[in-house]
């Protein structure tokens, strides 16, 4: 008996085929449909067939035509782009994957240079959102979080202190700007706590954009520190410090190794 993971996506809450992807996936390569219908083996209307019922069942449009012939539009481009990172994610192998984020990345890029001599493991940069989707969609062996409030939430799941980290307050009023990483609602609720007015008006990933917007904002002083910033908190750090959490379903030598090799760096720092 031979079992296979297949690969799909959903979109607008529609699942698209595997077959239609893979169609899809082949025009981005070859770089028109008369191509890819070449490549796959198929008539060009098979091809053409697809890609409409794709379209519909996305509710988007993800071809654009002209003279040269039909290719994908940015929508769909992002879609093949998309599929084509599943495929490689789930990839039969050894690997260990490793989910972070922009937070996490130096302490983890330490671990592993150090643990992951033969290549073992397999590191992904995200946000806590789509890591968590992964993990408990099998794609990832451990995650390691930005906000701790998700291992509470995480049915099933496993997970270990691996750092730590404290949070700065630039207060400018009541109008804030939340920043797309970092324990955000621990920092949040305890404006709720102290009894402190604020509105969220607005995200972004960039810390600069913090700066330059005028409004309130967190940032975890370590991304602060990496950054060369510093900034005068509000609230003192030491009651915005937090734990950062590792998260796994599988508690596998490999997680258990690179937990131990985590812990020793944050000793090291």
């Amino acid at each position: 008996m031979k079992i296979e993971p297949v690969a799909s996506l959903r979109v607008n809450g529609i699942n698209l085929t595997p077959h239609q992807l893979e169609v899809l996936l082949e025009v981005y390569r070859q770089g028109s449909q008369r191509k890819a219908a070449e490549a796959l083996a198929l008539a060009a209307p098979v091809v053409h067939r697809a890609l409409v019922q794709l379209e519909s069942k996305a509710k988007a449009r993800l071809l654009t035509t002209s003279p040269s012939g039909t290719t994908l539009n940015e929508e769909g481009i992002k879609l093949a782009r998309e599929y084509s990172a599943l495929l490689e994610r789930m990839k039969i192998g050894e690997a260990v994957v490793v989910g972070g984020t922009i937070l996490t990345e130096e302490l983890l890029l330490s671990a592993l240079s150090n643990l992951d001599q033969e290549a073992l493991y397999d590191l992904v940069i995200s946000d806590d959102e789509r890591n968590l989707r992964e993990l408990k969609a099998g794609l990832m062996d451990v995650v390691i979080l930005d906000d701790p409030l998700f291992a509470y939430e995480t049915e099933g799941v496993q997970f270990e202190e691996v750092a730590e980290d404290r949070l700065i307050y630039v207060d400018k009023g009541v109008a804030h700007i939340r920043y797309r990483y970092g324990a955000q609602r621990i920092g949040y609720r305890h404006l709720e706590a102290i009894g402190k007015n604020f509105v969220i008006e607005g995200g972004t990933r960039a810390i600069q954009q913090l700066i330059r917007s005028k409004k309130s904002f967190f940032v975890n002083e370590s991304m602060a520190f990496k950054k060369g910033l510093k900034f005068v908190s509000d609230i003192d750090p030491n009651q915005l410090s937090y734990k950062i959490l590792a998260l796994f379903y599988e508690d596998r030598p490999e997680v258990k190794r690179l937990l131990t090799e985590l812990k020793r760096e944050r000793l090291d720092r």
